[in-house]
């Protein structure tokens, strides 16, 4: 009330005028001013309406305000709620204070808009309520028209207020129950729905007034989140009984501890270990254990005096030999809050490791047996093996490959000596590594050189081609022909293998290389050593395990599986089902098979491309083993005496013209001649010289 009335520091008194009152309402611009005697007690009020009651022509300003004085009015004190007055008759009323003392006066008007204003201000505070609540809100009328919606039922209902307020419910959004409750007056409490991934609860209650129902209100929540925090708490306590579970089901004694000691939780197999009842043991401090005698050592002292983990081993000598580990938890101002103590039986695992042994030498042995078996099964078409001979070469490779040390492979072409380093390689220790070949009897000295240690391509740049010894680093190089490498060569060679370090030139650095060297042979490389065209220490160095390859004639028990495989092998490659005949398998058995496996081979895919009928008959096989080839070259006819020097040169130009045309490049060439690739080459280039001089 005292924000609202004038506050005035002058009243009227007896001596008063009609003329001073209207004087001073004028100045002070109330419309009423109070009456008091002389103690300045409340006698009335004297009011504009009332002098203009009486009339203008009766107005004489001379004339005492006491004349116009009513006594109808109601004094009000300050304190007063604008609740209380607003609906009061009178226009105006004097205002007093707790001691009865006049302060100032208020009009009817002004109470009014006093209290109009009052209104308006908790409208629209409830308005920001309404509009600021975090539930969705919803509510319509006895028709079913939109009353209100506010900006959190908006994305529910997908519609916005402007749109929906007024209009009919069904024609804005899917009916939501609040239709129902207006009928029967019954609220409906926790109802779900879903608006795409969204899961709403709702609350729908009617709306009464004078005990009749005028509408109903909806109010819903976005539970989605709940949802998936009750989800996240199902997993938490699905986790708590999978950990449960798992420290009950553990071996080992677990016990947890709070941080001054007592026993918080312990698992069956501290019962089991400790002989006690380990359910009466939750709730007791772990020092009892201590005083009586099931444990040497506090563990949770050990711990808080070392401020980390601790392990002892308890009770060396008794039945049971423990080893006992006490882990803190720290809390985030680094105390601790938990110690996790480990307990483990040695003596069970001592039983255990001893059985574990004997298990891990049965599985050691029969793995060894079965890489044996995969790799006979998992091997080329050389290695298949029915022979005592050939088993006893795959045994021993076998064998060498579980080491790092050099091996050499001897035998004649095509016996199978790649595919045997490649097999020793596989089943190493470096089978992850790289595997590279290099034939020494087909490259140049020179380029030899290079492939095997690199070279220098740049000095300016400091680039560097890496050979094969350092690109094979951690794997095995097969050193093919290795009879045929140069002397220079095989000095360096034997410093590489001795140092284990390779230096491609002076200017740059030796690098380390753990490189394994397998070399093939076709020659004993001792008798080479003895002719001096093989350096002994190379030999020495290389020959740490020699292998002895048999030829395919010396183990004829695996002509059979090695013509079966092959035939099998063309027979899916070229989409065929031929068979042989038995004259063509016993022609087959018969022939000495001079270039080993891979003439095998060649005269098996021959066969199968060049017959018509499906059985390969004898008469085919006859006529590929022992056809005869005929040349076109000339021969050498002597008339007179011819020098022993040109008759050679001319049968040597014969047989590499006849090699090229039968084998296409100069790499083959040299192999059927059993010479170097470079040999092939030079005399090549003699013919095309002489040709031309012609």
């Amino acid at each position: 009330m005292g924000q609202v009335m004038s506050r005035l520091s002058i009243c009227l008194y007896k001596y008063h005028t009609i003329g001073d009152a209207m004087t001073i309402m004028m100045e002070k611009e109330v419309a009423g001013l109070p009456f008091l005697n002389e103690q300045g007690y409340l006698l009335g009020m004297l009011t504009k309406n009332q002098i203009l009651e009486k009339g203008i022509e009766n107005y004489v300003a001379e004339n005492k305000a006491a004349d116009y004085l009513t006594n109808r009015f109601l004094p009000l004190n300050e304190e007063t709620s604008l609740e209380d007055v607003w609906n009061l008759p009178f226009d105006i009323y004097p205002v007093l204070n707790n001691l009865e003392e006049i302060i100032g006066v208020v009009s009817k008007y002004s109470l009014l808009q006093a209290y109009f204003q009052e209104v308006r201000s908790r409208s629209q505070e409830l308005e920001a309520v309404f509009n600021s609540a975090h539930n969705g809100i919803l509510s319509i009328n006895k028709q079913g028209i939109i009353t209100s919606l506010n900006p959190a039922a908006e994305k529910p209902t997908r519609t916005t207020k402007e749109e929906a307020v007024g209009r009919f419910l069904n024609d804005v959004i899917i009916p939501t129950g609040l239709l129902e409750v207006v009928r029967n007056g019954i609220p409906e409490y926790g109802a779900k729905f879903q608006v795409g991934r969204r899961l709403y609860i709702s609350n729908r209650t009617p709306i009464l007034k004078d005990g009749e129902v005028v509408g109903a209100v909806g109010v819903f929540q976005d539970v989605s989140e709940i949802e998936k925090v009750l989800q996240e708490l199902q997993s938490v306590k699905q986790l708590n009984e999978e950990l449960q579970t798992i420290i009950a089901s553990s071996y080992d004694g677990l016990i947890i501890c709070n941080g001054q000691g007592d026993i918080l939780r312990c698992n069956p197999a501290v019962g089991r270990i400790l002989e006690a009842s380990w359910e009466e043991l939750v709730g007791r401090p772990f020092k009892e254990l201590v005083d009586k005698g099931i444990f040497q050592n506090n563990i949770i002292h050990l711990v808080k005096k070392q401020g980390g983990f601790v392990s002892i081993l308890e009770r060396p000598f008794a039945k049971h030999s423990l080893v006992i580990t006490g882990n803190p938890v720290f809390s985030e101002e680094g105390e601790i809050v938990k110690i996790v103590i480990n307990i483990r039986d040695m003596s069970e695992l001592e039983f255990l490791r001893e059985a574990l042994e004997e298990s891990k030498q049965l599985s050691e042995k029969y793995q060894s047996q079965i890489a044996q078996m995969r790799n006979q099964q998992e091997a080329g078409a050389e290695l298949r093996s029915c022979s005592v001979i050939m088993n006893n070469v795959l045994d021993l490779a076998f064998r060498v490959s579980q080491v790092d040390s050099p091996v050499v492979l001897v035998g004649e072409q095509g016996v199978g000596k790649e595919e045997i380093a490649k097999s020793i390689h596989i089943q190493s220790k470096r089978s992850k590594g790289p595997f590279y070949k290099i034939n020494c009897g087909s490259l140049p000295e020179n380029l030899l050189e290079i492939e095997l240690f690199g070279q220098e391509i740049s000095y300016s740049r400091n680039i560097a081609k890496p050979g094969v010894l350092e690109l094979a680093n951690h794997g095995s190089v097969y050193l093919e022909d290795i009879d045929k490498m140069p002397l220079n060569i095989q000095g360096r060679l034997v410093r590489v293998l001795r140092d284990k370090t390779l230096q491609v030139t002076d200017e740059k650095a030796a690098i380390s290389i753990d490189t394994r060297i397998l070399a093939g042979t076709n020659r004993p490389l001792k008798e080479l050593v003895e002719k001096e065209r093989f350096r002994s220490d190379l030999f020495y160095t290389l020959n740490i395990v020699p292998i002895k390859v048999p030829a395919l004639r010396e183990r004829k028990e695996d002509l059979i599986p090695l013509v079966l495989f092959n035939l099998e092998k063309n027979n899916k490659r070229h989409g065929f089902d031929k068979i042989f005949s038995p004259e063509a398998v016993q022609l087959l058995l018969d022939y000495p098979w001079l270039s080993n496996i891979r003439e095998m081979a060649n005269v098996i895919e021959r066969l199968i491309v060049t017959s018509k009928e499906k059985v390969i008959s004898g008469k085919e096989v006859d006529g590929v083993l022992y056809e005869k080839e005929q040349t076109p070259l000339k021969t050498i006819t002597v008339t007179g005496v011819v020098p022993l020097k040109e008759a050679i040169d001319d049968l040597e130009q014969q047989l590499v013209t006849l090699a090229m045309k039968l084998y296409g490049t100069t790499v083959k060439a040299a192999e059927a001649l059993g010479v170097n690739q470079s040999t092939v080459v030079r005399k090549l280039q003699k013919s095309k010289h002489n040709l031309g001089g012609q």
